[in-house]
């Protein structure tokens, strides 16, 4: 298109208003166009919640299980093409049926959903060997579906002759885009409506190649163990990923493969002892990987790589099955799933063998927060009868007491507690002495919170509980009437917090967040605030059903809009 016909477009609706004021143009493009920039919004793939929200609009809730709504999520990848194709199974058959399916975008949906300009691309860089390297581009990013910044896809043999040009020819033909993580780093991502059509068209050796070569790149073997990439770290503070990052992915790959090659030696009668030591390995990476997303406060993304991983590990290493349902139950129990962490903590606990005694521990500390949750009478039976168990120095023992500091008096109970917290400090147990001052807190005043709310955020290494007392703290500031002291940098903490929050569906705490940023926003008559988190939170009230908190919110929104904004004080 030329440059008259776009200025002729961009200048359009400015022109008609003068006929008609309420007419509106929306124009869109799968490429950027520098005439629009100043007014170009740009669109993002589909999170897990709205997925979650189009699936229960269109089906009864009931209808499907959290795993259902992910495994539908990463079958869909937030394209709404995918999504549509799933949903018009699932209106003849069973989720089940549907999940089952192994062809659900075969020729025929790829055929008619990507266009045919995008297909002649692909079929350039395949036959056309000047363009080898942008196609190998291609090829890798089409297995780290979730991108690659450059510099890590040249960390690689496989990625060294890769350059900027190449990004660029993928763009230029829609098949990539690029999303800023920060000044540094630049993620490039494959257009997912064309991931399973160039998937289709490599060679299961090449796949392998990738994997292995790559899972090196995202998981880094250090002296100490195990640690993730600093763009795996990035891409968590900025938000951009939400449910699983590319070392899911990569494993999978990686776990299959070997277990075919296995197989395929055991038939032919070849020796497998590479392969097993390969197997080990992998399984150590699979182990560490749940690990750390459950210890870094990666919630959601423990439940999605348990999930996802959950399968082949029970082939390759079910001596080690309990674990990964350790992790899932803890990080259930923690987003309040207290179904499915029980389900989850029984598996463990029937398949937990006696030698593992830590793994027994955690197991019984998690019955007991899940009891407290459910049923504080059974709770302090459990702590009543097996405190004992345990060393009086263990967090076994010192979580026994908490629990049974709750069927004492009132003012016994937080002089307990109150030892329980310095005890738990002293032994370095630094998460469960905060957890013990979030409870003590609720019998303090204002100013005394505010100064054990700054004692949890300078010592917990826990990302949840630094968010709990963030929030906590700036809503005692609320109530203190002293929001004239939350800085600008305070309201961006709190603003990464809400997204985080929004990201692992942390129900309780993300209304109390969204309450402390709405009354922050009246204060400063922040609109791009007020707007942001109007409609996020409508997500997720919509999706637990809170059509009073979804009816408040929308009065007092309607109320900004007309420039009365109301404070509020509950």
């Amino acid at each position: 298109m030329n440059v008259d016909a776009l200025i002729y477009l961009y200048n359009l609706p400015s022109m008609l208003t003068i006929f008609r004021k309420n007419l509106f143009f929306i124009f869109t493009s799968s490429v950027n166009i520098k005439q629009f920039r100043g007014v170009e919004v740009e669109l993002d793939a589909m999170s897990l919640l709205d997925t979650e929200l189009i699936l229960y609009d269109r089906f009864e809730q009931s209808h499907f299980t959290s795993t259902q709504i992910f495994q539908i999520h990463e079958l869909s990848e937030g394209v709404v093409d995918k999504l549509e194709q799933i949903m018009d199974f699932l209106s003849i058959s069973s989720v089940e049926e549907v999940l089952l399916h192994d062809d659900i975008f075969d020729d025929q949906f790829h055929l008619e959903h990507i266009p045919k300009t995008m297909l002649n691309q692909i079929d350039v860089l395949f036959s056309d060997s000047s363009k080898a390297l942008t196609l190998r581009m291609l090829n890798i990013l089409s297995i780290l579906k979730n991108g690659e910044t450059l510099t890590n896809l040249r960390k690689d043999k496989m990625g060294l002759g890769l350059n900027p040009k190449n990004t660029q020819e993928l763009i230029r033909f829609e098949l990539a885009t690029t999303i800023m993580i920060d000044s540094s780093s630049m993620l490039i991502k494959v257009n997912p409506i064309i991931k399973d059509y160039i998937l289709s068209k490599i060679s299961r050796e090449e796949v392998v190649e990738i994997s292995n070569a790559y899972l090196k790149v995202t998981l880094i073997e250090t002296q100490k163990g195990i640690k993730l990439s600093s763009i795996n770290r990035k891409i968590y503070q900025s938000g951009y990923n939400t449910e699983e990052d590319n070392t899911c992915t990569l494993l999978n790959y990686a776990l299959k493969a070997c277990q075919q090659d296995i197989e395929i030696n055991k038939n032919t009668g070849e020796s497998n002892e590479m392969n097993l030591r390969k197997m080990n390995k992998l399984s150590y990476y699979s182990n560490s990987y749940v690990y750390i997303l459950r210890n870094s406060s990666r919630f959601a993304e423990a439940i999605s790589a348990v999930e996802n991983l959950i399968e082949i590990i029970k082939v390759v290493d079910e001596g080690n099955l309990y674990k990964y349902y350790e992790h899932i139950a803890s990080s259930h129990r923690i987003k309040s799933n207290y179904l499915e962490a029980g389900h989850y903590l029984d598996l463990c606990e029937k398949l937990c063998p006696k030698e593992d005694k830590q793994t027994l521990e955690n197991i019984y500390t998690e019955r007991l927060y899940l009891l407290e949750q459910k049923d504080l009478n059974a709770a302090i039976r459990l702590a009543k009868e097996n405190k004992n168990n345990y060393h009086k120095n263990s967090i076994a023992y010192i979580s026994s007491e908490v629990i049974l500091a709750e069927s004492k008096a009132s003012d016994l109970r937080i002089r307990t507690l109150v030892k329980l917290e310095k005890r738990a400090r002293n032994f370095g147990f630094n998460t469960l002495a905060n957890n013990i001052l979030f409870t003590i807190n609720n019998d303090r005043s204002n100013a005394e919170k505010i100064n054990n709310l700054d004692k949890a955020i300078r010592s917990d290494n826990s990302a949840y509980n630094f968010c709990r007392a963030t929030v906590y703290k700036y809503q005692a500031y609320i109530e203190c009437e002293m929001i004239d002291r939350i800085k600008d940098s305070d309201i961006g903490e709190l603003l990464n917090i809400y997204n985080y929050l929004y990201r692992q569906k942390f129900e309780n705490l993300f209304n109390k967040c969204h309450r402390v940023l709405w009354n922050i926003a009246e204060y400063h008559q922040r609109k791009d605030i007020i707007h942001l988190i109007f409609f996020k939170g409508t997500i997720v009230w919509r999706l637990n059903s809170d059509h009073e908190r979804e009816k408040k919110y929308h009065s007092l929104f309607q109320g900004f809009s007309q420039e009365k904004l109301t404070v509020l004080d509950n």
